[in-house]
């Protein structure tokens, strides 16, 4: 026990240090290419701003791009570059925060460990989401048509995310001038006819 303690008060010294790097912000740069659906895998712990948008088409969070644990993705043509894993973006320093909370869960590592070496850090950024293996798959498809370039609203049921699946005109769907969404309702207009993804 007094060598575990000794590794924590060495830890305790060494750890602030490393907590100043800890999840550097960096800059991923993402293009939906033809107004495909692009994942751009990166490591998001560290929250994800948009820094400088690309392309013409917009860029919206949780709409035309958005993230979660390990990726970027962008869709609809928006095409950009985002600051990823920059704990320093609000202006505060938070280096000892991450520090003081390695060095916690080390101290509860150590006492684990010198009960029952079989017990295992449990994942902290493990997500229910993941579990079975559909967080990708979308929740509904809905068809949605403007036959004679007519304007038309499609009810949906899900969380809101919209993508093009299939595309079906000869007009191509572009989000924000001949398709888009509006609370629970996709509409379209100008002849764009596709299959729609719900997530």
């Amino acid at each position: 026990m007094k060598r575990i303690v000794s590794s924590i008060l060495v830890l305790a010294l060494v750890v602030p240090s490393l907590g100043q790097s800890a999840y550097a912000g960096q800059t991923v740069r993402c293009e939906s290419g033809n107004g495909q659906y692009k994942s751009c895998p990166v490591d998001t712990r560290g929250g994800v701003t948009l820094s400088r948008q690309l392309s013409s088409s917009g860029c919206w969070q949780n709409d035309t791009w958005g993230y979660d644990r390990n990726r970027v993705w962008v869709t609809n043509g928006c095409r950009a570059e985002f600051n990823v894993g920059d704990y320093q973006s609000s202006g505060h320093d938070n280096s000892n925060a991450v520090a003081g909370a390695v060095v916690v869960g080390l101290i509860g590592a150590a006492i684990l460990a010198n009960k029952n070496k079989k017990d295992r850090d449990r994942d902290r950024y493990d997500d229910d989401r993941y579990n079975g293996g559909n967080y990708y798959q979308p929740s509904n498809t809905v068809r949605c048509e403007s036959n004679d370039n007519n304007y038309v609203r499609c009810p949906f049921y899900g969380r809101g995310h919209v993508e093009v699946q299939r595309q079906l005109s000869k007009t191509y769907c572009q989000y924000g001038q001949n398709w888009g969404v509006e609370r629970n309702t996709i509409w379209v207009d100008n002849g764009c006819r596709a299959d729609f993804a719900v997530y």
